[in-house]
């Protein structure tokens, strides 16, 4: 074989028919050692086979050039036998899949085409920006603003109704205020600038008439518009129980019993933490 060809081989591959040319290789020989000592073995075989054919002249004839054999044909390689090599093989293909977890996953790219426009549901939701400022997104289905329309009024318009329920249980006609903005799509999205932290509200989408009507078409979620400042909610200070104090911090070593005493009684007149203190000072 050529060397080409025996570099081409994997390991195992060179290894099984070094085995079956019979040739004796070293412990930890490399594929380059193996290679050479395959190309050696062969040469060599090469060179017996025609070496022995030039030594064998016919008899009462000379030795031409015409009866030795052409360079050009094929010497004597000893070719491993069809499937000596398959349990080597198939013994390295199952140790190389162990690392093999497929392909690459070719993720197609996001498409705009994904999300629809709109969903066709009969919706409005309001949300929550800032302690000032709402969101809020709607959407209504043709069949039922023209439906609602033809008997409400074809001159009426598109419009979203804010609903101020601060401390109501909101029944749709009960608001301590409300307030209506026009808009001109079906489906849309708008920011509303409410101007009252700590209220609650609500939204319905509707029309409205030029008297002023207003038809609810869906209404929204209820939202609790945060404070503007920082919270009025003062932490409470705790004091420590009188058996937990003199647990922690005890009476002073060889204290006597006056020292005792007198202890008790700074502690009786109100000797206490500086949360029981401030309070305290704070009533007064």
């Amino acid at each position: 074989m050529k060397k080409s060809e025996l570099t081409a081989m994997t390991l195992n591959e060179l290894k099984a028919l070094a085995k079956t040319m019979k040739v004796a290789l070293p412990a930890g020989a490399k594929k380059t050692d193996i290679v050479e000592s395959l190309m050696a073995t062969g040469s060599g075989e090469n060179d017996k086979a025609i070496s022995s054919k030039a030594e064998k002249p016919t008899a009462g004839r000379s030795t031409r050039s015409s009866e030795t054999k052409p360079s050009g044909s094929p010497g004597r390689e000893r070719n491993m036998p069809e499937g000596a090599g398959e349990p080597l093989m198939a013994q390295s293909r199952v140790a190389e899949s162990k690392y093999y977890t497929g392909p690459a996953e070719q993720k197609p790219a996001p498409s705009s085409s994904e999300l629809p426009n709109e969903y066709g549901e009969d919706r409005i939701t309001i949300l929550v920006r800032d302690p000032y400022v709402a969101y809020a997104y709607w959407e209504a289905s043709p069949a039922k603003v023209e439906k609602e329309k033809s008997w409400f009024g074809w001159d009426s318009k598109l419009a979203v109704r804010i609903y101020d329920v601060t401390g109501v249980q909101f029944d749709g006609a009960n608001a301590i205020g409300f307030f209506d903005q026009e808009v001109h799509d079906r489906k849309g999205n708008w920011y509303f600038d409410l101007g009252r932290p700590t209220h609650s509200f609500c939204a319905d989408f509707g029309l409205l008439s030029p008297t002023g009507r207003f038809l609810t078409l869906a209404r929204s979620n209820y939202i609790n518009m945060p404070r503007d400042g920082v919270s009025d909610v003062i932490d409470e200070e705790w004091m420590l129980l009188d058996e937990d104090y003199w647990k922690m911090y005890g009476f002073p070593a060889g204290s006597s019993p006056n020292v005792t005493e007198l202890w008790r009684r700074m502690r009786m007149q109100g000797i206490s933490s500086p949360g029981m203190h401030s309070r305290e000072k704070a009533r007064k």
